[in-house]
């Protein structure tokens, strides 16, 4: 389909944009002291300083004045790998207990924070690990510090066995909720089948209904004098503090903190699978489920980044190929994903693929394994590899635009100090990968045989869930004392010191002959861009009998343009490791690119390409509507989806476009036409009814 009005502008962005900033004679920024870009593969070295408190607890420090804020991440070396049969969720019952409050922080630690300013507040518990995290302004750092040493050194002077009942109530109906959700116990199921009971890692990080409801108040305090001591953790403080200080106040906050006992290696085996396992489970589902889950080698350890990049070409998008066979080419699944779950006493390597109607589980498992002989046959192809490689790349480094939260700086340095004993392993990482080879993807293949598998249906019916019933409450017991004596000065909370101001970007803007607004915002921190193309209409123009329709019209802007079909638009867009993606809302729609600017050539081309030339192609449109079909059938497997719809309907009413979600109704999917889609998109989308906005290393 032509469309004369978006013509080249897109491609005019990046000279006009270059344009712009001569003329401004700005010198370019220089990379923040935090990161410098190797010369030859612009791969981020992150700076940073490691050392060790007297207690034993790990400091790492990592300075960057970008903006007035500071991350603080603490990640202590325990998790579900360090807890015992029959004790199973304390190091996640911990990761609740730590927010209830500690000596002189008082009980409610999450309104110290957010009365600070913080943001990015949480804690996370997986097998190995559990971490707690916040990102400050910088002014308030002395805060987070005497926040996070309280609850190290005085937590068990606020414990008691009320707020320990309370503590297990509350994660009991965590657990609930997750067993509420479509296909969670399949899940759990897993992981019971392919590593033994005993087995650290066979139960879940929350644990068990018998578990957690059995914890005796000793017995927590046990397990918290042993874990969490500053001999076992490690704190990561990345952003902008000042480097002459910063030392002083981490001794002052947590030095006088006692050392816990030593702690021994965990180690634990589990007999290879010589057999394949099948095991069926049945759920209140709407449609079956596939689980197949293969051991592989541990975090780190030699074939662990084979099998990360046998998922992504196996499972990780549209480009991959069990995504092209059954969902695009058979169109027997309504989606399927690859994992490597990458862990310290051994990783799990799992496929999964939820069936469309009328579909068999057993027909899905005959459609994997054909993919899977295939891929152990011939292995892959080099363009594959490389598909995979570069958006593991971009992924990784995208994730440095942020000083903490998940994936985040600080989070990456305790990550590597917690697995490697090396903050700085991040470019070592990044050639891990280029390492890898077609050859060697194909000889972890190899091992991936049906015999040493176990695999898991779910299938509709009655689900069965675990409870024991709430016991009954002993006595309430006085708290213990916690950290050592002379600690009467933390009763004063921290007064914060000045604050600062951002020295926030100023995009540069200019619009283009066809009347496209550009704001286009240097950033050269990392070597990262993003590209969003926001047009100015949403579903607040749907027909009052069209709910969806704008949704269902941006979904298929990547479906294909006129000289690019969906598959090979896929494969292109994972060929620069970025992403393209294009939504709706209530009142805007939009196009979005983001990527390593070394490919940011690619993805604007790409981005043109679907905002200029979409094909709406009478195939594509069926193909994709009988996928939301299913969707919304899925939704029915969804109390907070469900509960979202009658909300809208109560709120707005039926007749207006706000009272639907952007999924739309059954009945509008089905009657929706490919000239009411492309009337939509001719008269909504246009360069005087949209802006580009463009921010990176450019």
């Amino acid at each position: 389909m032509k469309s004369s009005r978006w013509m080249r502008w897109l491609a005019a962005v990046l000279v006009s944009g270059a344009m712009c900033v001569a003329q401004q004679a700005k010198p370019a920024a220089k990379p923040a002291r935090t990161h410098t870009m190797a010369a030859a593969s612009k791969v981020p070295v992150i700076k940073y300083e490691k050392y060790k408190l007297k207690n034993g607890l790990e400091v790492i420090l990592s300075e960057n004045h970008r903006l007035p804020l500071v991350a603080v991440d603490i990640w202590y070396h325990v998790g579900p790998a360090n807890e015992r049969p029959g004790r199973t969720g304390f190091a996640h019952l911990f990761e609740h207990m730590m927010f209830q409050g500690s000596k002189h922080v008082g009980d409610e630690p999450f309104k110290v924070l957010e009365a600070s300013g913080a943001t990015l507040i949480n804690g996370t518990t997986d097998f190995d690990r559990t971490n707690y995290f916040e990102t400050m302004p910088s002014n308030e750092l002395e805060t987070a510090l005497w926040l996070e040493s309280d609850r190290m050194g005085w937590l068990l002077d606020k414990l008691d066995q009320k707020k320990l009942a309370t503590q297990r109530d509350v994660v009991r109906n965590e657990r609930r909720q997750g067993e509420s959700q479509p296909y969670d116990l399949a899940e759990e199921e897993t992981f019971h089948q392919i590593f033994p009971k005993g087995h650290p890692y066979y139960g879940v990080v929350i644990g068990s209904h018998a578990d957690i409801e059995s914890a005796e108040l000793n017995d927590v305090r046990d397990f918290f004098k042993t874990y969490y001591a500053p001999n076992n953790a490690t704190v990561a403080i990345v952003g902008d503090y000042d480097p002459k200080t910063i030392k002083e106040l981490v001794e002052k906050y947590f030095g006088p903190i006692p050392s816990g006992p030593a702690k021994e290696p965990v180690a634990a085996k589990f007999p290879p699978i010589t057999q394949e396992k099948d095991v069926t489970v049945t759920d209140t589902v709407q449609l079956p489920r596939v689980y197949m889950a293969w051991h592989t080698p541990a975090i780190f350890k030699p074939g662990d980044a084979e099998a990360d990049l046998l998922a992504r070409i196996l499972g990780g998008g549209r480009a991959s190929r069990l995504y092209k066979k059954l969902v695009y080419e058979k169109q027997i699944a309504q989606d399927v994903s690859a994992d490597q779950q990458s862990l310290m006493l051994g990783s799990v390597f799992t496929i999964q693929a939820t069936a469309r109607p009328g579909v068999t589980p057993d027909q899905l498992k005959a459609a994997i394994d054909e993919e899977l002989a295939a891929m152990r046959q011939s292995g892959p192809s080099q363009a594959e590899l490389e598909r995979a490689r570069n958006t593991v790349e971009t992924r990784m480094i995208q994730g440095l635009q942020r000083l903490g939260g998940f994936g985040g700086i600080a989070d990456e340095l305790n990550a590597y100090n917690h697995y490697l004993g090396d903050p700085g392993y991040f470019p070592k990482d990044i050639a891990r990968y280029d390492a890898v080879t077609t050859a060697s993807v194909k000889k972890l293949a190899d091992t991936m045989m049906p015999n040493t598998r176990t695999v898991v249906y779910c299938v509709p019916g009655e689900k069965h869930v675990e409870d024991v019933p709430r016991r009954q409450e002993q006595a309430s017991s006085e708290p213990v004392q916690g950290g050592p004596g002379n600690d009467e000065w933390r009763n004063h909370p921290p007064q914060p010191g000045p604050e600062k101001t951002p020295n926030l970007p100023v995009p540069a803007v200019f619009t283009l002959t066809n009347g496209l607004k550009v704001y286009l915002t240097e950033d050269h921190q990392v070597p990262v861009m993003t590209a969003s193309l926001a047009v100015l209409r949403g579903s607040e123009a749907n027909p009052a009998d069209k709910p969806g329709l704008a949704s269902f019209t941006a979904s298929m802007l990547t479906e294909g343009t006129e000289k690019r079909s969906s598959t090979q638009l896929a494969d292109d867009v994972a060929q620069t490791g970025g992403t393209l993606s294009a939504s709706s809302n209530a009142d805007n729609s939009s196009v979005d690119a983001g990527g390593l600017t070394k490919n940011a050539d690619a993805l604007f081309g790409l981005l043109a390409d679907v905002a200029e030339h979409p094909a709406f192609r009478s195939e594509e449109i069926e193909r994709v509507r009988k996928r939301r079909l299913t969707g919304l059938l899925q939704e029915r497997d969804n109390p907070n989806q469900l509960a979202t719809k009658i909300f809208y309907q109560q709120v707005y009413g039926p007749k207006s476009p706000y009272g639907y979600t952007e999924t739309g109704t059954e009945e509008s999917t089905k009657n929706i036409t490919r000239d009411e889609m492309v009337n939509v998109y001719k008269e909504g989308y246009g360069p005087k009814n949209a802006a580009l906005l463009v921010a990176g290393d450019f």
